[in-house]
């Protein structure tokens, strides 16, 4: 049980911006714009502003829950607390190692960059990171754990420099670019009519934009080290969407008037830079800024994994404490830096060993957006629970994020599909030995994973939507959500700060 502490570390909402700001300023910015030409051409502006718009949404939903509940970890425990911790295990699951294997592809990233830009086969070949390379960016997470070890006191200044590189180093490279070279007839390229609404739509999951703006939740994750949680965690959700989506449309527009002509012959979907920024830095003859690339390689990357290993260290503390992880998971928090040091280690440690069976960024980021998704549906559920007169905003978020599912990957949904059925089913046995009933476990765990599986097979979008509506409405209706509440796990640990919470709403 946690031990009773008043949190005197609190951080501003100044901190709180620049912590989301921080994490949606990471390896995606060095690699979406080129996969977001590709895929969308000109509709690449269009895919930033609906991906920024639907992250809001699942922002706004979860600042809902966390006027509410202003716990640690809100990411990952508002579904526990809204219905109970059986079924809120999918979301918490999804949410939870979507967080822990951005930490690895941040390291990834790094090394991949300087890999190419030093020209150093021994990081990265042909077939991705070398045995070198995954050293290297395993110090690079290691570097991530010091940050974290002093808790958030030391987070937040850290990060509060880093964001101001950060934001500094892209806005100086898109100025670059625009001076360098604004040729506009690269906006009207013959095969550019290949691209239509549907191609902005499939680039925010495809191009990594969700991946890219990820890093909104943080602030949420940190709710109970923020100052008046129930303002300034909405507040810092919009502002640092609206930054960061500014940076990316100018970089997306500098990167597109900026490509030479010679590079377009087969056009957009024919780019296939190993380190963009860096390749057109070096086309266009601008080498200093392929050097301050290479540094920012470092720098950005790493301000979202030390973000994102922060964040993720307290979503599975909330997790152990709501029954979905093992009780040795929680120990007393620090009593100087109140949090756990054993949740951040663990984390660390999963992290490191996803970095070392991986190859590359690429390769992890359609799936890792992917568990993103699913862990957004908590959002919208639990609002709707939580505050029923919320539900008519709640089902339209929730329709929205049914219908990107069906633009990932069908072999990356099935993987995702089968890694939580087989999640549930170890968790399942292990409520039944702690005697819950089969027919309240499958009451309880059936219906989202049924869901999944229906959206999957037929990815009609009218269907899928209509599929959406009627599950939303049915697991936030008044009945399911007592039978839920009724059911709840007696093994649920109840910290200081939910029980204060709990006390304040009942």
């Amino acid at each position: 049980m946690e031990q009773k502490a008043k949190v005197t570390h609190r951080i501003s909402l100044f901190s709180a911006t620049a912590l989301s700001a921080t994490s949606m300023v990471g390896a995606g910015w060095l690699f979406s714009a080129q996969l977001n030409a590709q895929i969308a051409g000109n509709y690449s502006f269009l895919a930033w502003v609906l991906a920024a718009m639907l992250v809001m949404a699942v922002g706004l939903c979860l600042s809902q829950v966390v006027s509410v509940y202003p716990v640690r970890g809100a990411t990952t425990r508002s579904s526990a607390l809204s219905h109970n911790n059986v079924f809120g295990m999918p979301f918490a699951f999804a949410n939870w190692f979507g967080i822990m294997v951005v930490i690895a592809t941040e390291a990834q990233a790094t090394t991949q960059y300087l890999s190419a830009a030093l020209h150093n086969n021994s990081l990265m070949n042909s077939t991705g990171l070398s045995t070198y390379g995954k050293l290297f960016a395993l110090c690079i997470l290691f570097m991530y754990l010091v940050i974290n070890f002093y808790g958030i006191k030391l987070l937040a200044k850290v990060n509060n420099i880093v964001t101001v590189l950060k934001i500094f180093t892209p806005l100086f490279t898109i100025s670059l670019f625009l001076i360098a070279k604004f040729d506009t007839s690269n906006f009207t390229l013959p095969t550019n009519n290949m691209y239509g609404v549907g191609s902005a739509i499939t680039a925010i999951i495809s191009a990594g934009l969700i991946y890219s703006y990820n890093g909104f939740q943080i602030s949420v994750a940190f709710a109970s080290e923020i100052k008046n949680p129930k303002r300034n965690v909405p507040l810092s959700i919009i502002l640092s969407v609206i930054i960061v989506m500014v940076v990316y449309m100018l970089l997306q527009l500098s990167f597109m008037a900026a490509m030479p002509h010679s590079q377009l012959q087969n056009g957009w979907s024919g780019l296939n830079f190993h380190s963009p920024l860096i390749n057109l830095a070096m086309l266009l003859g601008l080498n200093f800024i392929a050097i301050l690339l290479v540094a920012d390689s470092t720098i950005s990357p790493s301000g979202t994994g030390f973000a994102y290993l922060g964040a993720a260290s307290r979503m599975f503390y909330s997790m152990a404490a709501a029954g979905q992880m093992p009780k040795w998971v929680i120990t007393r928090l620090h009593p100087k830096y109140f949090f756990c040091r054993r949740s951040l280690l663990i984390n660390w440690v999963l992290a490191s060993l996803v970095l070392w069976n991986s190859t590359s960024w690429a390769s992890l980021m359609v799936v890792v957006t992917g568990y993103h998704i699913i862990g957004y549906m908590a959002a919208p559920i639990s609002m709707g629970a939580i505050k029923p007169k919320t539900r008519p905003l709640g089902i339209i978020v929730f329709v929205l994020l049914g219908l990107i599912m069906t633009t990932i990957p069908n072999a990356d949904t099935f993987m995702m599909n089968i890694s939580l059925v087989l999640l549930m089913v170890i968790f399942g046995i292990i409520q039944i030995t702690n005697g819950t009933k089969i027919s309240t476990l499958l009451k309880l765990i059936a219906p989202f994973i049924i869901y999944l599986w229906v959206i999957y097979l037929y990815q009609n979008l009218i269907f899928v939507g209509i599929v959406s509506a009627i599950f939303y409405a049915l697991i936030t209706s008044n009945t399911y959500v007592s039978f839920c509440k009724k059911h709840r796990n007696t093994s649920m640990e109840i910290d200081d700060e939910t029980a204060a919470a709990l006390e304040s709403v009942h």
